[in-house]
């Protein structure tokens, strides 16, 4: 599939907005699967939430069942939760699976917690049937800064090495050890790259921020990072940090949205999109911040307030892209140089699905 980008220059000075269709088009989200999202890495969980031998948690990647576990040797391990059996699902949600054993409720065959069937009841008539050679399908899982990643690939390219630059970055800030104290849920029923877009940008924040934002980080002050690797970087100086510290914002491509608020008291929200149409993502933001932080209720209640204060000044401008996109009168827009991070995703998202150049 071949897509028109519109004009897409050596830089956001010279380059527009994405082309309507690229939102709308159900087609054009069926060849994101196949070429985004079924190849490339995806954060679902934090490591902190499997920290024990046999702790488990379900993920559905477009329709697929997954199960991530934790061994006795402390790997971790991606595969289908779909019964070699009849298909029903192994797992749900999360837990500890008893004596690393994973059972299907169907008939009760059972799994070890890298995928290997061990227990088929009274499957003894079947003829040619060897359970020793049989095995979940896999996928590709990695660690990284605290984050559990997944790949629907079974052997894909390492992610660490390619976040090497992000990683230097981010890890000063202690954002491995950072737990998780809120999360903030959103049905947001508007095309996921277009919340990646008002991520990465802060050029909004003189109309969409006015009160919140812009006083202290003014939008003609951020700028794109320029680093290689598979993500988008953006600076975000503070009007003065006697009273604020500044914070980038990322994305690890393709929708693994990452704010580090940095200062002496670091603090990161992690935006993860579970993407399903076209149309639609279910977003939950994730509040992150040291264990001591973390344990401060007037901390909690702040933070909490502040994001959702956040998140609602930008549903309506997403909403009303949204709209916009759909109309017969859009057109591409020129970007602003303050939209150089965006740029790069624009970049990425032609490298992965093919362009008319």
């Amino acid at each position: 599939m071949s897509l028109n980008f519109g004009p897409l220059g050596s830089s956001a000075n010279q380059s527009s907005t994405l082309p309507g269709n690229l939102y709308t088009d159900p087609e054009v989200f069926e060849h994101e699967k196949e070429a985004i999202f079924r190849h490339q890495w995806l954060a679902i969980a934090r490591s902190a939430e499997l920290t024990e031998p046999g702790d488990y948690l379900t993920y559905e990647l477009l329709g697929d069942p997954i199960v991530v576990t934790r061994d006795a040797d402390a790997r971790l391990h991606a595969f289908s939760r779909v019964c070699l059996h009849r298909g029903c699902p192994i797992a749900q949600g999360s837990g500890n699976a008893h004596n690393g054993i994973l059972t299907c409720p169907y008939h009760r065959w059972t799994y070890a917690l890298d995928g290997r069937l061990k227990g088929t009841p009274l499957m003894d008539q079947a003829e040619n049937f060897d359970k020793s050679s049989m095995r979940l399908p896999q996928i590709s899982v990695a660690e990284w800064l605290g984050w559990i990643f997944i790949n629907a690939e079974a052997n894909a390219a390492p992610l660490a090495p390619q976040l090497t630059n992000l990683e230097t970055l981010m890890a000063p800030f202690g954002v491995a050890d950072m737990v998780c104290h809120d999360t903030l849920e959103f049905d947001s029923p508007w095309n996921w790259k277009i919340m990646v877009e008002n991520f990465m940008e802060s050029y909004h924040h003189i109309g969409g921020h006015p009160e919140t934002l812009n006083p202290r980080f003014p939008a003609a002050g951020t700028h794109a990072v320029d680093l290689a690797g598979a993500f988008s970087l953006l600076e975000n100086p503070a009007r003065d940090e006697a009273e604020s510290a500044p914070f980038w914002v990322a994305c690890v491509f393709p929708s693994t949205l990452i704010s580090l608020v940095r200062g002496d008291s670091p603090k990161v929200a992690w935006y993860q999109m579970d993407i399903d149409a076209h149309d639609r993502f279910q977003l939950k933001i994730h509040l992150l911040a040291s264990p001591e932080l973390a344990a401060n209720e007037e901390y909690r209640q702040t933070m909490h307030a502040t994001l959702m204060a956040i998140h609602l000044e930008d549903i309506p401008l997403c909403e009303g892209v949204w709209k916009g996109v759909n109309s017969r009168f859009h057109r591409e827009g020129r970007l602003s140089h303050l939209e150089a991070a965006n740029w790069r995703f624009y970049n990425y998202l032609r490298d992965r699905l093919g362009a008319d150049r």
